[in-house]
């Protein structure tokens, strides 16, 4: 699996030699310890030159360690908590995290590990500890706080670190833990410019989830007193007081602080918001102070411009405190250890905020650019599925349930899957293989995909009016005979009944034959019988004087030898090779690193386990799981499917019982089977499945 941060690798090279770290595992459960310390020793991450590991087994062991530069403190969520005086008094640079069943609900945690622990976990976490050691480590100057040659080297390496952060939330996150860190504050909260009122966001399906894109914009400054637009209250921290955070909406107008700073793209800075300058247009709003028994003071208030001049935001960074290592005590005097914000802050939050609005510009147009090749991509399967209206939706219902297996095997914390992980990135990748799976298809006949039963109608028609030429033939044949006979003047009864008798014969076979081959039309099960049948009636054409007349071409005989489905043994290797071509069509587009390995997913959704599959015939070994996960969703589908022209709707009772079986005669992976039957996918994710119980009879027979 690909680590989230190798992107920052190729930026900043940082190896042990740069920053060692020394891992801090605390637990009075001794198993629990030696099974983090060992998932730390085994990872391929971990230093044995430089890193190394301190076993904490009682709180009273503090004495062990310093939390410093490069310390890493793993806490165990069901011990006995350790001192929070020296949690509090840590170096910045220290990292937290903890592991159990239980998450620290703290933003000061930056990871928490399930046990037992996944050693991918931890080869993820390492370089991400490493990485954020060195650069707090840079961008705190421990011990001088106040050196401004100290705080503008940090802001040379938060500009560094911001650069590389492609998810908004996350972005804003570290924007606001920065700037609060580097000019003191005790609290912040950032707000993003949207267009309209923001009430809108669209939403799509990605990792088996709902996941929001906000309607975030860059403006002139102008435009913002000429046209409508929003405040979102997107992150908010605080360090001495614990304030439920929520999302609002409200005008960007000159009535708040925010929005005066976002109109006028002026810097903010009052050092008491209880007495402002009688001349100012904006308010302060109380709510919070008097919810939640906080004490507002200073606050400094920085628009957030990218390279046009353009406001993307606003950052508003509260209580500048004379000592930032202790919270306010807000039962007595908070203000005693609240100074207002200086000259020095407001030129250093003038950098920053330069520094963290194209950051954001940055994420918000990476973030369109995925949002239009995202759009494109399901334009391009809603084109393929058109061709075929009756699969329409299939793309999307295997992507879903695709990422739904996907995200169950993340969570596996034992079985086959416990030490797989697919990354975020590699969930993103799955998700457009699962939409583009059947890409391929577009190089597929239209009437050969679209093909509901096992004769197109020009040969079933082609059948009935050979069957009534046959008719027609048989009696005028019996209207020659009894002419004759009425020539040679024998027309007796008797032989005139015969002649009658065996007309009725031949027209009830022949409609025996066509009634036959018509309900074998439809994508019912041939069996050994009806092959027989088949075979005679082709084999044994009608002989009525001269004529040879044959009821089925060679082409309708060897359709309607179809066991199962619609299409016969040319067609079904038409239709196979749409993974080939799946394959070979998504090959010619220039992924980026993080998606480069859609063509493959998408093209090996039909190999076997046992191998014998298509288009490669490989065995499992050579399959990527994406695949093998991808192919218990599209069979699923296909099975439970309701708009299959050419069958009815599986129930899910025998769906499952299909699953189960293709597992163990080697065509799914039965791990995936398993999994996918134990988790309840479909409930889950709320599908219209079909149950026995509702089913009707043609359903319970269906194959």
């Amino acid at each position: 699996m690909r680590s989230a941060t190798s992107r920052l690798y190729r930026r900043i090279p940082i190896t042990d030699s740069k920053q060692t770290l020394t891992f801090i595992v605390y637990s009075q459960d001794e198993a629990r310890r030696r099974a983090v310390m060992a998932a730390l020793s085994s990872s391929p991450a971990f230093s044995e030159v430089r890193d190394q590991i301190i076993e904490v087994a009682a709180p009273d062991q503090t004495g062990l360690f310093t939390l410093r530069n490069g310390a890493v403190l793993l806490i165990d969520t069901a011990a006995e908590p350790l001192n929070q005086q020296l949690i509090e008094d840590r170096a910045p640079s220290t990292v937290l995290a903890g592991f159990g069943e239980q998450r620290i609900d703290d933003p000061a945690y930056d990871d928490h590990f399930a046990l037992p622990p996944k050693p991918a976990a931890f080869d993820r976490f390492i370089p991400r500890a490493r990485e954020l050691a060195w650069l707090r480590s840079r961008a705190f100057s421990e011990g001088s706080s106040t050196a401004s040659r100290d705080k503008l080297a940090r802001l040379n390496r938060i500009g560094t670190a911001l650069s590389d952060i492609r998810v908004l939330h996350d972005l804003l996150e570290v924007v606001l833990t920065e700037a609060r860190n580097i000019m003191d504050a005790d609290a912040g909260s950032i707000y993003i410019i949207e267009s309209g009122r923001g009430a809108g966001f669209s939403g799509r399906k990605v990792l088996g989830r709902a996941e929001r894109r906000t309607r975030a914009v860059a403006v002139k400054r102008a435009a913002l007193t000429s046209q409508i637009f929003s405040l979102r209250f997107a992150a908010a921290q605080n360090d001495s007081c614990e304030i439920p955070f929520e999302e609002i909406v409200f005008p960007a107008n000159l009535e708040s602080i925010a929005g005066y700073a976002a109109i006028t793209g002026q810097i903010v800075s009052l050092p008491d918001v209880y007495k402002l300058p009688k001349e100012a247009p904006y308010k302060f709003n109380k709510y919070i102070d008097e919810k939640y028994g906080y004490r507002t003071c200073s606050m400094l208030t920085v628009p957030l411009k990218n390279t046009s001049d353009e406001v993307v935001g606003v950052v508003q960074l509260i209580n500048k405190k004379r000592n930032p290592l202790n919270r306010l005590d807000l039962k007595g005097d908070p203000t005693s250890n609240i100074i207002p914000f200086t000259d020095e802050d407001v030129e250093l939050a003038t950098s920053l905020g330069s520094q963290a609005g194209v950051a954001i510009e940055n994420v918000r147009l990476m973030d369109a650019i995925t949002n239009l090749f995202e759009r494109f991509v399901i334009a391009c399967v809603q084109a393929v599925e058109q061709r075929d209206p009756a699969t329409a939706g299939h793309s999307g219902r295997v992507d879903r349930l695709t990422m739904a297996i996907a995200d169950e095997v993340n969570k596996a914390k034992e079985g086959p899957f416990a030490n797989e992980m697919f990354s975020d990135a590699e969930m993103v990748e799955l998700h457009y293989a699962g939409l583009l799976h059947d890409f391929g298809k577009i190089g597929v006949r239209e009437h050969v995909l679209t093909k509901a039963e096992k004769l197109y109608p020009a040969q079933a028609q082609a059948i009935d009016f050979r069957g009534e030429i046959i008719r027609r033939e048989l009696q005028l044949d019996a209207m020659r005979r009894q002419a004759q006979l009425y020539a040679d003047s024998t027309a007796t009864d008797e032989y005139l009944q015969a002649i009658r008798d065996e007309l009725e014969q031949q027209i009830k076979t022949l409609d025996d034959d066509l009634s036959f081959i018509h309900t074998h039309t439809k994508p019912v099960f041939l069996s050994e019988d009806g092959e027989k049948r088949l075979k005679d009636i082709f084999e044994n054409p009608r002989k009525i004087g001269d004529l040879i007349l044959p009821l089925l071409s060679k082409d309708e005989y060897e359709s309607l030898q179809t066991r199962r489905g619609t299409l016969n043994n040319e067609e079904r290797k038409e239709i196979e090779g749409h993974v080939a071509d799946s394959w070979k069509f998504l090959k010619q587009i220039p992924w980026t690193d993080d998606l480069a390995h859609v063509p493959e997913i998408a093209g090996q959704h039909h190999e076997k386990m046992r191998g014998g599959g298509y288009p490669n015939g490989v065995p499992a070994a050579q399959t990527p799981l994406g695949s093998r996960i991808m192919a218990v969703a599209d069979v699923f589908d296909s099975l439970t499917a309701s708009d299959r022209p050419y069958k009815p709707a599986i129930p899910l009772e025998r769906a499952i019982k299909i699953l189960q079986a293709m597992a163990d005669e080697g065509d799914l992976d039965p791990e995936v089977v398993k999994l996918f039957v134990e988790t309840k996918i479909w409930e889950k994710l709320k599908l219209k499945v079909l149950r026995m119980a509702d089913a009707n009879e043609a359903q319970k027979a269906a194959r």
